[in-house]
């Protein structure tokens, strides 16, 4: 048996139910939905707020699947601003999910002038920076992911 529900005729007087759209059938689906096989987590600074880092899960079609914010040291020292990122990296990557944070492809630091000092700070080589071990344990994401410099 094969049942379709809709809101077909709802009105904002008809029931009392807030006021449903008409003919919107159900289910409906709010879920990103992608094609993409590239998932990345690009880190930047907030324009929104003042201090704060943000570590955005992005696939390659430009849906984003999770989101992070943490307050950013008012300092420019490289080691404080290496926590905030590490922590925006490991909330975003937590929000993730089984399957999908063993699916990150990369992470992209675009921190202006701050990026290579936040990656030597994180203890990863620059000459060819990708997840080690130590930051696999503390964001989650699988250890010689590749990490690069958003330009």
């Amino acid at each position: 048996m094969d049942l379709k529900f809709s809101f077909g005729g709802a009105s904002p007087d008809h029931h009392d139910h807030g006021g449903a759209p008409s003919g919107i059938p159900l289910p409906f689906s709010t879920a990103p939905a992608t094609r993409s096989s590239v998932l990345e987590v690009v880190v930047r600074r907030s324009g929104d707020a003042p201090g704060a880092v943000v570590a955005e899960a992005i696939s390659g079609d430009g849906v984003t699947y999770a989101r992070a914010e943490v307050a950013a040291p008012e300092t420019r020292d490289p080691q404080a601003l290496a926590r905030s990122v590490r922590s925006a990296l490991s909330r975003a990557v937590a929000e993730l999910e089984g399957p999908l944070a063993e699916s990150v492809t990369a992470i992209a630091l675009d921190l202006d002038d701050s990026s290579a000092d936040v990656l030597a700070a994180l203890g990863i080589d620059p000459a060819a920076p990708a997840v080690d071990d130590a930051l696999q344990r503390r964001i989650g994401v699988s250890a010689g992911t590749a990490i690069r410099l958003a330009a």
